[in-house]
């Protein structure tokens, strides 16, 4: 059952990740970042709501990806298979930005979106480590 509901979630997770990556909040005109920490650097230093949308946003977008696929199959279970899957799905989603024109494609969210992901991943070994400790319930 644990896996039939992780596999619904994925689901759901996916399609409103595609849906808040690819049509809302259009920003056409805007030009795309490929040089890698521009974008981080320059949030850092003026910080505000703009840096907690862009860093705080793509690491918690992608903890997801980190938390539901070991829960489907233990093939998952190591960091640099979440790394590889949130890679492919960030280098996706920056890739039909850049062609749509709809979106900034940005070489940052690629890199927040992996440390999501493996932060998503931590996560979920934290708690499966919680769940095998002596006299914890396992449900």
């Amino acid at each position: 059952m644990k896996r039939v509901i992780a596999a619904v979630l994925l689901g759901i997770y996916l399609i409103v990740l595609l849906d808040l990556t690819l049509f809302q909040f259009p920003q056409p005109g805007a030009h795309a970042n490929f040089v890698p920490f521009r974008s981080i650097s320059r949030d850092l230093r003026h910080g505000g709501w703009e840096m907690i949308i862009n860093f705080v946003g793509n690491l918690a977008v992608f903890l997801p990806l980190g938390l539901l696929p070991p829960t489907l199959s233990r093939r998952w279970c190591s960091p640099l298979r979440i790394a590889l899957i949130s890679l492919f799905l960030s280098a996706l989603i920056e890739s039909l930005q850049y062609l749509s024109g709809r979106r900034v494609a940005d070489v940052d969210d690629l890199i927040l979106n992996v440390l999501g992901g493996l932060l998503g991943y931590g996560v979920w070994i934290a708690m499966e480590r919680l769940m095998l400790r002596p006299g914890a319930r396992l449900s």
